[in-house]
Parts: C-alpha cells; sequence; structure tokens
C-alpha cells in the first residue's frame, strides 16, 4: 500500500466534499458519512467543522490524526459493508467508497482480499438464501466501484 491521504480530517474532507458536489446529501451519504466519521474515531465537533470547512471552501484543516495502514483497510473494509447492508448503493454511494480506496492507495490485491473477507464475514453470519444476494450484491457493487475508481482523480 502506497502511502496515499494518511489524515483523517483531510480523508472525511475529501469525503464530504464528494459527498457535497451536488449540494445536497442524500440519506445514503449521510449514513457513510457518519459511518465514515464513527470508523475515523473522530472527535465529537470533528464532523460539522470538516462539513463547515467544505460548505466555507476554507483550505485548511489542522490536527488530524494520521492513520496507519491497517487501519486504512479497517475503515474501508468497514464503510464498504455499510454501503452493501445499509445503502441502495447509488452511484454517489459507490463514488465515495471509490474516493477512499483511490485515497488510501488500496492496490487490487488488498481490494480483493477486503471483499474476500467481507464474504467470509457474512457467510458465518446471514442465512444461506440472504448470503447468495449479498454475494449478487458484492459482486456487482465491485464491478461498478471499479469502473468509478478508474474514473475519479483526487488530489493528494
Amino acid at each position: 500500500m502506497e502511502a496515499g491521504i494518511g489524515d483523517c480530517l483531510e480523508v472525511f474532507r475529501g469525503a464530504t466534499r464528494l459527498a457535497l458536489r451536488d449540494g445536497h446529501l442524500s440519506n445514503g451519504e449521510k449514513r457513510l458519512l457518519v459511518k465514515l466519521a464513527h470508523v475515523l474515531r473522530l472527535e465529537e465537533n470533528e464532523p460539522r467543522m470538516v462539513y463547515d470547512s467544505v460548505v466555507e471552501n476554507t483550505e485548511q484543516l489542522v490536527g488530524g490524526r494520521e492513520l496507519g495502514d491497517q487501519e486504512k483497510m479497517m475503515v474501508y473494509e468497514q464503510v464498504l459493508e455499510a454501503v452493501l447492508i445499509h445503502t441502495d448503493r447509488s452511484e454517489d454511494e459507490l463514488m465515495m467508497v471509490a474516493y477512499l480506496r483511490k485515497a488510501f492507495q488500496i492496490s487490487d490485491a488488498e481490494h480483493r482480499a477486503i471483499t474476500r473477507s467481507l464474504d467470509r464475514q457474512l457467510e458465518q453470519t446471514i442465512h444461506r438464501n440472504v448470503l447468495q444476494d449479498f454475494r449478487m450484491r458484492l459482486d456487482d457493487t465491485m464491478e461498478k466501484i471499479g469502473g468509478i475508481f478508474d474514473r475519479i482523480g483526487i488530489q493528494i
């Protein structure tokens, strides 16, 4: 894994900026931003501070905690799981997942390992009929994210 964006506030800022590019937050985007703030372990006031900085278009955030490589993988996996289970997987929501993958510089091999891990976790906790539906969602979602990932550009 290459360096990518490692500051938790800058990662959240990039996701927030992406979610707000159309001027509003859908329920799915809100859900993912809340999940992202939680898995990034942002302080109570930090999500609002980041949101305000995006809306007001201020440049720099100060004081973000650096993320390690393992933490980046865990954040990506948990947000991807939230997309699979709790959202309608709109292009806007998938764009946020693709953004995280790009920001964290998650390789194809790492991405495949994460999806295999999610598949194993689901197999252990979900009824067989529901599992088949989630596997189809996982395959479909990974294909869509791959297409978005190739198009997305971020500034590091």
